[in-house]
Parts: structure tokens; sequence; C-alpha cells
């Protein structure tokens, strides 16, 4: 019994090892940090691959990646899964109008600061941060003129930021979108495809960025990072949630998706605006 179990623990050490040294390579050769996901699922994503090429040990795979270059770019494709839509679950939006964006604008107009400053963290393939900008148009309506909007969106996954560029979506996903909007910020291509309005698409800009590097902006009036912490352990989402309150102006916004929650040390920073759509503000005055 005790050798048994001596085998069984030899063997998830070299299973574990092995691992550790794809991971390694993979962030030497490529600058992919994959230590900033969970586990148990990263384990999940790389099986995945694995059984789509027949391997059958991370010493293979990590052969496959020094023969098939172009299977990094299938990994991340694994890794990051992109389910986002068009102004995705209703209440979030309304409560953003409401609670965020209505007080934010009217705060604008009544000082000297003209620009706003929007970050989509973890964009995926654009969805997220054009139903901002939309948005943001509509409210601002004749006034958009005098504002300086920017929507900065990021996200780790190369292929996702391409077709987010392109503003190019399948006729399927216009039914999202409110019909006033349609007509103000769309242009139907042909029966199957639809593009964001260049007029929409000069608001935003697209970058690959790891939320655990050094914030790429500063004095951020809104953040939204919705859906993208299930991916992170405890202490990483804490590390992310300090960089967010490192970029966010006085009496700026965070919006985070309805399961996750504020580390100990954001939830004393930041004040709760719609607790239940997790919608936090870190307060105008320290």
């Amino acid at each position: 019994m005790g050798d048994a179990r001596l085998g069984e623990t030899a063997s998830a050490e070299v299973f574990r090892g092995n691992l550790d040294k794809l991971v390694n390579k993979i962030n030497e050769e490529r600058g992919i940090d994959l230590g900033q996901y969970r586990r148990p699922y990263l384990e999940r994503r790389l099986a995945a691959r694995m059984r789509v090429l027949e391997l059958h040990s991370y010493r293979q795979y990590a052969d496959r990646l020094d023969q098939d270059p172009g299977e990094y770019d299938s990994l991340m494709n694994t890794l990051t899964i992109n389910v986002t839509e068009f102004f995705r679950d209703k209440v979030v939006w309304d409560s953003l109008r409401v609670n965020v964006l209505k007080p934010l604008i009217a705060a604008k107009r009544e000082g000297r600061n003209r620009t706003i400053r929007i970050w989509s963290a973890g964009c995926a393939t654009g969805e997220e941060p054009y139903s901002l900008a939309m948005l943001m148009l509509d409210l601002l309506g004749d006034d958009a003129r005098r504002f300086l909007l920017s929507v900065t969106a990021t996200d780790l996954d190369p292929r996702a930021l391409e077709t987010a560029r392109k503003g190019v979506y399948d006729s399927t996903k216009l039914r999202r979108i409110p019909p006033g909007y349609q007509v103000r910020f769309v242009r139907v291509l042909d029966r199957e495809h639809f593009e964001i309005a260049p007029h929409v698409r000069d608001h935003v800009r697209f970058s690959e960025f790891n939320l655990f590097d050094e914030p790429p902006l500063r004095v951020v009036d809104l953040i939204v990072c919705r859906n993208v912490f299930i991916y992170f352990d405890r202490d990483q989402q804490a590390r992310v949630l300090r960089n967010f309150q490192a970029s966010l102006a006085r009496g700026g916004y965070l919006v985070l998706g309805r399961s996750e929650k504020l580390s100990p040390d954001a939830a004393a920073a930041l004040e709760p605006i719609d607790g239940k759509e997790r919608i936090y503000r870190r307060p105008a005055r320290a």
C-alpha cells in the first residue's frame, strides 16, 4: 500500500513538473503568462487542445508547439472563451444609464473637463466597448462634439481583437441592439453581416493587454470588467482590482460581473452604487 501511494505521489509530481515546464516554455517563447489562470481551468483547456491534436502528454504538446508555432494562437483562442453580446444583460445597462453615465455626464457638463475616459477590460470581440460608445453617444446627443469621448478596449486574445477592430458582425447579433441604435449606429452590409458605423468606431481603440501588467490608463471615469474574474484565483483578483483602483479617477466607476465580488481592500476603498449589479464608485474625495 505504501509503495502504491509513493508511486502515485511521484506520478503527480512529474505531472505537475511537466505542466510547469510547459507554462514556462510558453512564457519564455511568446511572453504569454499562463500562471494568471487558475490551475484546474488551465489543465482543462490544455486537455481540450491535446484531445483535438490526439496528444497524450504535456511533453508531446510542447513538441507540437515547436513544430507548429501557429498552435500558440489556437491555444490562446481556447483559453479565452469569448462569450459576449451587444448590451448583454439589459438590467446592467439600464443601471449603467441611470446610475453611472447620466450622473457622469452631468458632472462633466458642470465642470470644465469635457474628457470622458472609459476602459472595457476583457473586451473579447468588441461588442461591449461598441455598446458603451453607442450608449454614450446617445446620452450626449448634440453635445457629443463638445466632448472628447475615448473608449479603450483591451484583451489578451489577438484573434478576438482582430475581429473587434474590423467591427463587422454576424446579422444574428443585430437583435441585441435597440432598433433606434440600429438606425443611428449600424450599417447593414448584406443579409448576413452588419458593421459598426465609422462615427462610433472612431471613439473606440483596441489593444492587446494583460490585466496583471501596469495599467495602461489613468484618471479613468468608468472601468467595465465583467465575467473575467472567473478565470482568476482570489489573490489574482485582488491584484487586478488594485490596478483598477490605481486607474480610476476620483468619482470614477467600476462595473464587475454579477457573480464577481470585490476583494476586502477594494470593498473598503469603493462605495456600492448598485450592489446587485456590482457597480461601484471611487469616492470623489479621499
